[in-house]
């Protein structure tokens, strides 16, 4: 991507930041360049330092057992080649902005890792892990009215009638087995209030 381009999809995120917290009920307004922040956002009782990450669209990421959709932000000084992070000094909160769907959420400097990945919520139901917890509760389910009834059935049978792979229905009926969930979180988990801000 060209640098122009780049910088203009980081003034859309700060324009975008700037309007999400006007509704808010709070003060925003852009800082001299330079600087280590991008906004400045005034609660009433104190000014709260701003950087801005934006992506215009969820990007691949690498996964143990495919590779998935997610928004991603590096949030490390002058791109992710760059090792250097904003400091508590120079940076209160992060706002992040995925310009798909033109959302904003933020979090607090201190509780920002390098680099973090958000579920899409257009995607909700459909990533690996929560196709599987609906898969076993199908099996569970099916075994389990199988039982009720006395009838007999087969993992074959049980694999064919709910289009599962065999190997994956035996997996699931061993007493021992727990489904794997993620502990991966969706975009719109991280909206925030204006309260929030004004307890920072």
């Amino acid at each position: 991507m060209r640098k122009s381009n780049e910088m203009q999809i980081g003034k859309a995120g700060e324009y975008l930041t700037c309007a999400d917290l006007v509704m808010k009920g709070l003060i925003a307004f852009q800082s001299e360049q330079g600087l280590p922040y991008d906004l400045l956002i005034d609660t009433g009782d104190k000014l709260l330092r701003c950087q801005v990450k934006t992506t215009l669209k969820p990007r691949v990421i690498p996964q143990r057992n495919k590779e998935t959709l997610a928004y991603s932000f590096c949030i490390k000084r002058h791109g992710k080649n760059n090792i250097k992070r904003y400091t508590l000094k120079e940076i209160d909160v992060f706002a992040l902005v995925e310009l798909e769907t033109k959302k904003v959420i933020y979090l607090k400097n201190e509780d920002m890792p390098s680099t973090v990945n958000f579920r899409v919520d257009s995607l909700r139901g459909s990533y690996y892990d929560e196709k599987g917890v609906k898969d076993y509760e199908k099996v569970k389910n099916l075994v389990a009215h199988y039982r009720s009834t006395g009838e007999n059935y087969t993992i074959t049978g049980v694999a064919n009638e709910l289009d599962l792979h065999i190997a994956q229905v035996s997996r699931m009926l061993k007493p021992d087995f727990k489904p794997f969930e993620s502990k991966a979180k969706y975009f719109s988990e991280f909206k925030k209030n204006k309260e929030w801000f004004d307890g920072l």
